[in-house]
Order: C-alpha cells, then sequence, then structure tokens
C-alpha cells in the first residue's frame, strides 16, 4: 500500500494534497498572469555569460555539500504539484538560474551560487566586489567561476550593502581569492553595530526560527521545501566577519556621498532602518546603473521577517526608494538587486521602484487607518488588501514577505503586542491555558473526535489551533500531534509565501519526528575573532540568570594572553557588566586562552579547569559559573518547553 493512501490520523508520514487543498490551487492557477511571468523569466535569463545548471559546492574536507541546487531539479517537470502554490512553484523555477550573468558592461553577477547574489564592478585594477554570500565556501567558488571565465584578476574593494549574513558572512572567501595588498571595505554607517547586535544578541533564537523559515531540514521535492522568494535556501558553509569596514557616513545637509573606488566613482545612498538597520543603495554614474541593495526585490519583502527581528519602518522604507528616484532617476537605465536579477530601461526601472515603494507606503498606511477603527493586531493582518494597480505585477507577489505578516508589523510598530482589552493582559501560560480550554471542551479524545470532522471539512487553521490546545495540555498525546502536523501540512501546500510553506511544514516536521538539532551558528570562531574582548564579554550578560546572581556584588578580571586584551567586569544585582578594559582592583583574575573563553560564552559546556587560572577568591568564580544559564539552541517550537 502507498504511504499517500494510509489512513492520515494513524500515520506519520507526508501526505497528498486534500480536495480542498487541490480546488484551492487550482483557483490560483486559473488567475495567474501569465504574460507577466514570460516578462519576469525574460529578466531572470537575460545576458548570460556562462550558465551553471545546478551548482554543488562542497570543501575539499567536507563530505556534505555546504550548496547544493542539484536537490531542486524536480522543478524541471512542466506540470506544477497540487501540493504547491502554482505561483511559488514558478518563482522556485525562476530561482534556478545559477551562473555569472551580466549587467552592464563593466558590472557582473553571480547568481544561484546562494541565497543572495555576489555582484562585481570591474575597477581600474581589479574587482569591486558588491556583497560577499553566506559562506566563505560559496564565495571562493563565486569567484572561481569568474575566474575562469575572466581569467585571475586581484579583489581591489569590497561594498556591503547592509548588514545581514548573507552579504557579508563570505567575505574571508572573497579576501581568500586573490584580495590585493591594499584591498579596502566599505559598509553603510553603523554595519559593525547592527551586525553585532541581530546576530550575537539574540542570535541562537534567531538561529533556531531561521531553520523554520528557510525549510533548513525539511525535503527538497513537490511535498517540501521549494524556494524562499528571494533564492532557495541559505548556504550552510563558515560564516565570517571583518572588523576593519571604513563605513560610509553622509554630510549632513547632503542626500548621497561620492567615492572613487579603484577609478571608479560611485555615489552612495544610505537608507538606514529599511530593509535592515544598516543599508545603503550604490549609484554607479558610467553604468548608469543602481544597486539598490535589497530596499527592492522580486518579490513583498518582510517589515517584520519570521525569524525574528526588529519591525522595520516601512514609510523610511518607501522615502528612501523615492529619494533614490529622485536622486539618480533622471540618468539611470539600468537597477540590480542583491538578490534575484536585474532590471533594464529608464521608465521601466522608475515604475518598478514606484511600485515597489507603494506596497510599503500603502501597508502602512492601510494599517493605520484600521488601527484608527478599532482594529486588532490579527484583525489588520487580514483586513489589509493591495489593490489591483500594486498587486497585478509579478514582482509585487508574497513570494517572500506577506501582507498579512506585514500588516500586524505594522500594528507591533505603532501600538506594542497589547490589544487594548484588559482580558489579554496578562493572559494565562499556553500550557496552563491548554488545559483548561481541553477540560472545557469535554477532554482530549473529544477534541481529536471533532477536530477529525473539521479536517475533512478543510477548516486546517481551526483544526491546528484546536489540536495544539490538546498538545501544550499534553505532549504525548500523538494523536493530536499527527493531526495538527496534517493540518499545518495542507496550510503549506496552498502558500504562495516560500517562508510561510517553510514554516507550516517545519511545524509539521517537528510534531511528527520531534525536533532535528542542527549544529550551525552564524557565532563563529571567525566572528569571534573580530570582535573585541568587551564585546565577547558582553554575551555572558544575556546567560546570567538574574535570579541565581541577584545578590551578587564582586567584580572580576579577565586576562586573555593570545588576544593580548583584558577588562575588568562586574555581577551585582544580578547584571553582569563590563567596566574596563583595563585591569582594575578585583576580587578574583581569570587567565584563559580564547578558545577556551568562546567555549565558554557560546556553549553550555564548562571548560576543563586546568585550561583556566584562577586567582583570588576563587567561591566567586564558581558562583558566577553556576549562574551561567544553559541555552538549548534546539528548543522545541511545536510542544511545550520543559
Amino acid at each position: 500500500m502507498s504511504k499517500d493512501n494510509v489512513d492520515f490520523e494513524l500515520t506519520p508520514f507526508r501526505k497528498k494534497a486534500t480536495e480542498k487543498t487541490k480546488t484551492i490551487n487550482k483557483a490560483y492557477y486559473k488567475k495567474m498572469d501569465w504574460d507577466r511571468l514570460e516578462i519576469e523569466k525574460a529578466w531572470a535569463t537575460k545576458n548570460v555569460l556562462k550558465d551553471v545548471p545546478f551548482p554543488v559546492i562542497k570543501p575539499n574536507d567536507s563530505l556534505l555539500p555546504v550548496w547544493n541546487l542539484k536537490r531542486y531539479e524536480f522543478l524541471e517537470k512542466e506540470d506544477i504539484p497540487n501540493t504547491v502554490h502554482p505561483k511559488l512553484w514558478e518563482q522556485g523555477k525562476l530561482n534556478l538560474h545559477a551562473g555569472l550573468f551580466q549587467v552592464t558592461k563593466n558590472i557582473f553577477q553571480v547568481r544561484g551560487y546562494d541565497l543572495a547574489n555576489l555582484s562585481l564592478v570591474r575597477g581600474k585594477t581589479g574587482w569591486i566586489v558588491i556583497d560577499c554570500l553566506t559562506s566563505k565556501e560559496t564565495a571562493e567558488a563565486a569567484l572561481q567561476l569568474v575566474h575562469d571565465y575572466f581569467g585571475k584578476q586581484p579583489i581591489s574593494a569590497v561594498i556591503f550593502t547592509h548588514s545581514h549574513v548573507d552579504h557579508y558572512g563570505g567575505i574571508e572567501g572573497v579576501l581568500a581569492s586573490g584580495a590585493s595588498e591594499d584591498v579596502k571595505i566599505y559598509a553603510p554607517q553603523g554595519f559593525l553595530s547592527a551586525v553585532l547586535e541581530e546576530n550575537v544578541t539574540a542570535g541562537i533564537a534567531m538561529s533556531r526560527r531561521g531553520f523554520y523559515m528557510y525549510g533548513e531540514v525539511l525535503p527538497r521535492d513537490e511535498k517540501g521545501q521549494i524556494d524562499c522568494g528571494i533564492g532557495k535556501y541559505v548556504s550552510t558553509g563558515t560564516v565570517t566577519l571583518v572588523q576593519n569596514a571604513e563605513e560610509i557616513a553622509i554630510p549632513t545637509g547632503k542626500d548621497y556621498v561620492e567615492k572613487d573606488i579603484d577609478g571608479v566613482i560611485m555615489q552612495f545612498q544610505l537608507t538606514p532602518d529599511t530593509e535592515a538597520p544598516a543599508e545603503m543603495n550604490i549609484y554607479i554614474p558610467e553604468e548608469q546603473s543602481l544597486c539598490i541593495a535589497e530596499n527592492c526585490t522580486a518579490t513583498l519583502h518582510n517589515i517584520y521577517t519570521l525569524r525574528g527581528a526588529k519591525v522595520r519602518d516601512p514609510v523610511a522604507w518607501a522615502n528612501y526608494i523615492q529619494q533614490a528616484m529622485d536622486i539618480f532617476g533622471e540618468k539611470l537605465t539600468s537597477v540590480f538587486d542583491v538578490h534575484n536579477w536585474p532590471r533594464h530601461g529608464r521608465d521601466y526601472c522608475l515604475e518598478y521602484m514606484s511600485k515597489q515603494r507603494d506596497m510599503y507606503q500603502y501597508i502602512n498606511d492601510q494599517t493605520l487607518r484600521l488601527i484608527n477603527k478599532g482594529y486588532t493586531l490579527e484583525e489588520v493582518g487580514r483586513l489589509v488588501h493591495f489593490p489591483k494597480s500594486i498587486k497585478e505585477e509579478w514582482y509585487n507577489s508574497s513570494f517572500y514577505g506577506t501582507v498579512n505578516h506585514n500588516a500586524k508589523a505594522v500594528y507591533q510598530r505603532y501600538m506594542g503586542w497589547y490589544n487594548g482589552n484588559p482580558v489579554d493582559l496578562n493572559k494565562l501560560l499556553p500550557e496552563d491555558a491548554a488545559k483548561k480550554y481541553v477540560e472545557f471542551m469535554g477532554g482530549e479524545e473529544e477534541v481529536i473526535k471533532k477536530a477529525k470532522k473539521s479536517f475533512k471539512e478543510g477548516d486546517y487553521q481551526w483544526v491546528a489551533e484546536v489540536t495544539k490546545q490538546v498538545i501544550f495540555a499534553n505532549p504525548h498525546n500523538r494523536k493530536a500531534k499527527l493531526l495538527c502536523a496534517d493540518a499545518l501540512e495542507q496550510l503549506g501546500y496552498i502558500c504562495e509565501s516560500g517562508p510561510w510553506r517553510n514554516e507550516y511544514l517545519m511545524g509539521a516536521q517537528e510534531l511528527r519526528y520531534g525536533v532535528i538539532p542542527i549544529q550551525r551558528s552564524v557565532i563563529t570562531t571567525e566572528v569571534l575573532n573580530q570582535m573585541t574582548l568587551k564585546q565577547v564579554l558582553s554575551i555572558f550578560s544575556i546567560r546570567i540568570d538574574g535570579i541565581k546572581a541577584g545578590e551578587y556584588n564582586f567584580q572580576m578580571n579577565f586576562i586573555i594572553p593570545d588576544r593580548k586584551e583584558v577588562a575588568t567586569t562586574e555581577v551585582k544585582r544580578g547584571i553582569f557588566r563590563v567596566l574596563s578594559t583595563d585591569l582594575k582592583e578585583a576580587s578574583v583574575t581569570v587567565t584563559m586562552n580564547q578558545s577556551t573563553l568562546y567555549e565558554l560564552a557560546t556553549t553550555n559546556n564548562r571548560p576543563d579547569s586546568s585550561s583556566i587560572h584562577v586567582e583570588g577568591d576563587i567561591c566567586n568564580w564558581q558562583l558566577f559559573l553556576w549562574a551561567l544559564d544553559k541555552i538549548d539552541p534546539d528548543f522545541p517550537i511545536m510542544t511545550p518547553k520543559v
């Protein structure tokens, strides 16, 4: 018997699309604007210099690839499966085009070697690289492709457009691929602070949730991960960072700053608090081309990202796109993004930018209109809809962000988490509420019985919500988990958004098979090496259990000989802080090498006592170690945290 035909109630296997799901996806198919898709296909395949079908990137010392597009060969089939939203399927096919592409006479891109693109501008003495992909290994492979085609040329400069890891993480791979001795690195103002705040402070939680958003451990097939809208997924190689980037600042009263970088005039427009806290557009007058960073992409982007981050400012986002049009629009003839593909023709580019601009302004304004009518977070997510004049464009589709969760983000930005109803001011914990709900509904078996009926009726969201109550009341109820998983799976099958699909399918997978641990972090040794000792020690401030350390009051000196750095710290009233980067009087002094420090700061391991030399009050050192909380990077999402 086929696994697909086994009773959904009793098996952990992935399921077929139900008749309700098939009907929904067929309806979407009938509404598809195939003419606009053909326009998008033309842009995605324009000016191919070297086609690389399904690249696989595997380091020499590894059995597993860090990047593998071959897993997506199934997307080449002609018929769209009924387990995938037809628009997401087609966007997934567009993001398969990999290789070396020409944007203008002297601007090129490597696409399909990571989630983002690596862009290059031909300079006087070598290549100016714009963005470096996520991993050292993918960046090296991308530049090898460039060297194989053009011949080996040095890297004369590197530019980071913004502070997200898929744009700076491969920097060591770029530098290792033939950087000149005087290579210069540029980034937008506030870059390093934004990198550390986003990827270190809440890095563990963001990484865990990022696995859901990007569908990291989902199968690549018609029932699994298809695409992320802006690319396939995040490569799994070594994340690196440099600290010596020159941060671009703009003088007061100016809209942009101009620099000569390896003989190429570049005009930098800072766009802070748009898609990233630190971001910038780059106009290259000689090429009449604008790098729009991630402020425009071939999809609706995220005002709030599902992996977790501070809510972005949609008004600033719209205004900076307009500012770019005002400053550079008269002469530009092409626009290239750091994801997806470029656009050409002045009028078309300006129309593209204006319609991307209007998405963010519209969501902001319409959400505020509804807020002022008394609607709350959940309501605005369902009530805001784009008019045809915005949503008709393929590149304004919800392949990445959605109107639903972006409208909720606007609500959160202006109103916070509280909806104004005092019933929700101090709600019961999910586990406590779940037990009471299940009891009121007649017990677990009665809830499951009714939920099965709702599933057969195609009411998948309700099935997921009600079975969640059973799961949180009793995490061992296997029937509830499997039924909830089946409901989430059908919800995933009808999603236009790649991340929404991934979220639903990852949830279903965790309910069926448990948490699949992933040993990966953006807080790598290479990143820690670029941080000051003060920045590394600050990790302890979010590891201290405040109640355990609530009555502590002592100071500690840290000496790290191989970093040639020292610091004086304090533990007081449940807070750990760095007082000085010089040695001061302290009750205890600890000396260790940097590898021991990194292990202590970023893992739950207690380093061997022989690797740490302690002088002074050893009791205070032991108290500090005791107060360091254990953090599980693979914490459960679909079940209560035990």
